[in-house]
Order: structure tokens, then C-alpha cells, then sequence
């Protein structure tokens, strides 16, 4: 990356060209989250955003950004930011989201259960992923101790700093290899001096990171060999878990906090989507595990692994252990012995059983502190940095959550969302409205097939009609309710928008009724005289209603949704056995829902009636 990424310092305008004559501003912004985390803010044509990432707005860093020089334009109303792009990892007005401690408190109420205990306890903080750095320096301030880290953890928090291989590993930092790139940039990391060391004088440093495993703190990766925290049989180390915040009694644990992985933790995996792959690889462990309880155990975790789903196969880090640093692809015989000791092991990380400490410390804000910091810049519209699309509501709008606290109400995602929103809500109508009506139709055939004899009948007459309508083209004579004549029609398998026509009269709509046709007079129909109980609907529609003479030889009353007229044509093809047989269990009621009614008269015809 590092012929991609360019390290900037914080708080300095940085010119960046896009293309020829067409230039931004960028200004890295500390972020309150983790090391290396930080704000942009972005300006050009007249305009600026500002992209927060993951960020901890407490009071004390909100103020101190209204008192920042580049952002005063901002806070104090001379400027207006066109956007925000906020983190809303937990924007949301309920409870336990609503307020959190903040970091300081989190940290007092860690310190104060630690001198509770002996000065010779050895104490494990769980640091899954970046964020926990003030936590380190503050226990290892307290307890006088440094922290022991593993050798992947070094040489992630070793690249931060400016110091050498010699001079780090002099100061008990083991690293294979220095950061020359960040060295010859000129920049420091700001964090680096208390975590890694720094030259002082003729003399190194010490910061409060260490390789050395004689410490009362440690912050390793467990199951990496530290003789201190993995040969703990004892359960003698006091474990230190940080979570989010409590609520009503019950402690709200960040994802990963306990024996979860992170962005600190190794992790190797075995892709094994491809069965034929896995099946030879079983082959190779056959020939090469001797062991018969251990085959047998490799084996099934291979096979319970393909067909798990996700393809992949956790090996931790048993790599890294068994082959050498040089290798770029292990060897089969290394994975299969990585696969071996995996077997070997426990699959799943047993609760400590040793005494615990939780303190809450929050890396990502509370609604109440972004609030705060959306109040203080006032912006035209927030955009949030994460959503669940399948999950959003009007409730979690940026609208309704910081609406109160911007100087407009653009509010582009909200109107994105609200589209998708109701569009879910209309499919979900729809499926309920068709799960009614399957319901109903059920209902009213097993209120009609009361016996097998009516069933038998039911099935010929059907089979007769199909075969009927399979070679039939229907045509019918449609009566408007002026007293003309329309144009013949044809059932055409539904693809042409329902026939309507305007309401003159208080007339009451015919049904029509198909009867068994006669070589004389294929597919006939018949009109029926009208019902006075099928009243036109209000919107003055013409619906003409089949009804299938299997069934029943009167006609029935309208279905309740049979009123409503069709928002969209349909656009599907029907067989003309599939329409028979759709009408003639009720799945379907009008001629509108297999998509109207079209003429039959050749097109020559209809010109020259027209001319």
C-alpha cells in the first residue's frame, strides 16, 4: 500500500489534485476512536463535507473541534458543511443506545477495582481490536508495569514508530523489520513515543508495549505460547473484558470482546467450496494421518465444514506454528498437519474461569454525543456511514434522529430509503392480500367437494373444459351501458390491459357463463341476465366477472377484491388450460385479472370500419 496510500499529517490542509484543473482540499481530523483514526474534511467548488468514520464524540472532543482552527468556519456559523457522513453504529433514540460513560469514567472504574487486588496479580486485558490504547497506557501508568504483547501484535504497534529494528528490539520491542517508508516520510505518529519508545537523547525511551512476558499486564493473543497467560492452569490472572455499557442490571459486550476475532488476532482459513478439492485432500490425510482416532477426526471436521455452508475452514494460527516465515503457501504436508492439530484441539473457547473485570468503554458514540456533535456544526444534510437496508424504519431516519440539529432538510439517504421502504410494505401487502385469497379459495372448495362423488365430478368437468378451451378461441360480444355494442373481444391470455368503460346508468354488470361446446358452436358463450345484487362500482369500471359451469350453473357474488380495478396490466402469458382451470377454482375472479379482454376482428377489418 504504500505506493497507494500517502501518510498526511493531522490538521493541515492538504492540496490533492484529481485531475488537471480540478483540485480539493483535505484535512485529517483526530477521530476519538482507535490509533491512525481520523475525520476528513473535504472542500472544493465551493462546497465541504465532512466524512467522520468510526468516531467517540465525547463533550470534551466536540468542544475541542469548535475550538479547532480549521474547523471554526464550521462551528461558528460562517460556513455550512453540505453534508455530514456520520457514524451511526448506534444511532438510535432507544435504550441502551441513548447515553453512554464516557472513556474517563470507564477508565476510573477500572483502576479502582484494580487496587483492589495484590501487587503481585498478573492481570489479561482482552484487546480483540484497536481502540484500547489510552486503556494500556493508563493500567500500565497505574500498576507500573508494561504490557506484554505477542510477536504479531509488536510488529503491528513497532510499525507506528519512527525507531529502528536495533533500537526497538533494545528497548524489549521484538520486531523482524523497521517502518523505513514512515521514517523517511518526515511524519510521526503521535501515539508512537508512549506505546513504542522514542529517543531521548543519547538514550531509548521505553514505551509501555513489550515483548518481554516477566509483566504483571499482558494483552497477547492467547494460544500463542505466552508461558504467563496459556500455562495459566490455575486460572490465577485476573481477566479485564471492556464492554459498551450497562442497562437495567445486564452488561452490553462489544462483538469480539470474548474469544471472538478481530483485527488483532490471526486467523488462517482453508477454502473449501470445491468438493472435489476436499475429497482429494481427504485422500492425503488417509496416506498420511497414521493416528486411526485422529483421521477419523480430521475427516469429519473436513466434511462437516463442506457442508456447513461458508467453505471455509478456521486453522487459527497453526500456519504460522508448524511451517517456516519464509514459506508463501504452506506445503500440503504442512496444512495437513496444521488440519491434524487443529482436530486435536477444543472447538470451541471455553469461558475463564478466572476472576473478571468489566468496566464499560464505548470506541463508537452514543446517540446523545451525536447529537452534540451534528448541534455543533449544524449541517445541511447527514448521511450515515453505516445502515442495514433490510432493517431501516422512518424511526431511525436521519430526519427524525438529528432533523432538530441541521440548518436544512435535505436528507438524500432518507429519501432513498423511504422509496425501498415502501415498496417493501407494498410486496408485503400484496403477499398477505394473496395468502387471503388462497385461504378463502381453500376454504370454499372443501365447503364444495364435500364428497368424493362431487370431487370426481369436479375433476371430469374440469379435464372436459380444459380440453375445450385448449383449442378454443373465445369470443364475446360485450354490452356497454349505453345499450351499444363493442367491438367483439377475445380472451387472449391475459395481455392487454382490462376493458372499461365509463358509468351512465345505475345498470347492473352481466357475468358470463361458458357452456360445453357443440361442433356446431365451438366455445360459445352465453350472456346471463343482470344480478340486482352486482352494483357498478364507484369508479364506473365495466368488470367482467367468468364463472366457470363446472362449479356452478347461477352465478356467485363478487369477491370483495374483485371490485378493484388493476393498477398494472398483466403482462404474464396463460395457457388457455391454465386460465380454465385458474377460474374454475377461484384463484381468479375477473376477466381483468388474466389481463382484459382484446378483439378478435382482423386488423383490415377494424381500418376499413374505421375509414
Amino acid at each position: 500500500m504504500r505506493k497507494l496510500a500517502k501518510a498526511l499529517p493531522l490538521d493541515a490542509p492538504t492540496t490533492i489534485e484529481l485531475a488537471p484543473g480540478n483540485s480539493i482540499q483535505v484535512t485529517l481530523i483526530d477521530a476519538n476512536h482507535c490509533v491512525g483514526a481520523v475525520m476528513f474534511l473535504i472542500e472544493g467548488n465551493g462546497k465541504a463535507v465532512l466524512y467522520t468514520g468510526d468516531i467517540r464524540a465525547e463533550t470534551w472532543w466536540v468542544n475541542s473541534l469548535v475550538q479547532n482552527p480549521i474547523l471554526l468556519p464550521y462551528t461558528l456559523g460562517t460556513r455550512c458543511l453540505n453534508c455530514m457522513y456520520l457514524d451511526t453504529t448506534f444511532a438510535t433514540k432507544r435504550a441502551p443506545y441513548r447515553e453512554f460513560q464516557s472513556k474517563a469514567e470507564g477508565i476510573h472504574e477500572l483502576l479502582s477495582k484494580v487496587s483492589e487486588y495484590p501487587e503481585d496479580t498478573i492481570f489479561y486485558f482482552h484487546s480483540w481490536t484497536f481502540g484500547y490504547e489510552n486503556v494500556w497506557l493508563a493500567l500500565s501508568t497505574f500498576l507500573k508495569s508494561r504490557i506484554h504483547l505477542d510477536d504479531y501484535r509488536a510488529r503491528i504497534y513497532g510499525s507506528l514508530s519512527t525507531l529502528d529494528r536495533k533500537q526497538l528490539r533494545e528497548i524489549g520491542l521484538n520486531v523482524p523489520s523497521d517502518n523505513k517508508s514512515l521514517r523517511d516520510s518526515g511524519l510521526a505518529v503521535r501515539e508512537a513515543p508512549a506505546l513504542c519508545g522514542f529517543r531521548n537523547g543519547n538514550h531509548i525511551q521505553p514505551g509501555c508495549l513489550t515483548s518481554q512476558e516477566n509483566v504483571r499486564i499482558h494483552s497477547c493473543e492467547r494460544g500463542m505460547g505466552c508461558r504467563v497467560i496459556d500455562d495459566d492452569k490455575d486460572a490465577k490472572a485476573v481477566h479485564i473484558i471492556p464492554i459498551i455499557t450497562r442497562a437495567d442490571g445486564v452488561e452490553l459486550a462489544e462483538l469480539g470482546a470474548v474469544g471472538g476475532k478481530g483485527d488483532m488476532d490471526q486467523k488462517e482459513e482453508l477454502e473449501t467450496a470445491d468438493a472435489a478439492t476436499v475429497g482429494k485432500l481427504m485422500e492425503l490425510c488417509a496416506k498420511t494421518i497414521q493416528d486411526e482416532q485422529l483421521l477419523s477426526k480430521v475427516l469429519a471436521l473436513l466434511q462437516q465444514t463442506l457442508l456447513g455452508g461458508n467453505g471455509k475452514l478456521d486453522l487459527e494460527v497453526q500456519l504460522q506454528k508448524i511451517g517456516s516465515d519464509s514459506q508463501a503457501e504452506p506445503s500440503l504436508q504442512t496444512l495437513v498437519s496444521a488440519l491434524s492439530t487443529n482436530a486435536s484441539k477444543i472447538a470451541t473457547i471455553e469461558q475463564p474461569r478466572n476472576r473478571t473485570i468489566r468496566f464499560p468503554y464505548s470506541r463508537h458514540s452514543s446517540y446523545s454525543e451525536l447529537c452534540e456533535l451534528v448541534a455543533a456544526f449544524q449541517p445541511k444534510d447527514v448521511f450515515p456511514c453505516t445502515v442495514g437496508e433490510g432493517r431501516w424504519t422512518p424511526e431511525i431516519s436521519m430526519e427524525n434522529l438529528f432533523g432538530a440539529h441541521c440548518s436544512d432538510s435535505t436528507f438524500r439517504h432518507d429519501a432513498e430509503m423511504m422509496d425501498l421502504y415502501e415498496s417493501k410494505l407494498q410486496l408485503q401487502r400484496e403477499k398477505r392480500g394473496r395468502e387471503e385469497t388462497k385461504q378463502d379459495t381453500q376454504i370454499t372448495d372443501e365447503e364444495f367437494l364435500t364428497s368424493p362423488v362431487d370431487a370426481k365430478r369436479f375433476r371430469e368437468a374440469d379435464a372436459e373444459s380444459s380440453s375445450i378451451l385448449e383449442q378454443t378461441e373465445f369470443t364475446i360480444p360485450v354490452e356497454t351501458l349505453d345499450g351499444t355494442k363493442d367491438k367483439p373481444i377475445e380472451v387472449d391470455g391475459g395481455v392487454v390491459p382490462e376493458i372499461s368503460q365509463p358509468a351512465t346508468s345505475e345498470a347492473a354488470v352481466g357475468f358470463i357463463q361458458h357452456q360445453p361446446a357443440t361442433p356446431s358452436a365451438p366455445g360459445s358463450i352465453k350472456r346471463l341476465e343482470p344480478q340486482p345484487q352486482n352494483k357498478i362500482p364507484e369508479d364506473g369500471n365495466t368488470i367482467l366477472r367468468p364463472h366457470s359451469s363446472a362449479i356452478s350453473s347461477t352465478p356467485s357474488a363478487p369477491h370483495p377484491s374483485s371490485t378493484l380495478p388493476s393498477s398494472k396490466p398483466h403482462r404474464k402469458k396463460w395457457t388457455n388450460t391454465t386460465l380454465a382451470y385458474e377460474a374454475a377454482i377461484g384463484t381468479h375472479l375477473t376477466w381483468s385479472d388474466y389481463g382484459g379482454l382484446t378483439s378478435t376482428r382482423r386488423r383490415s377489418d377494424q381500418m376499413e370500419e374505421e375509414l
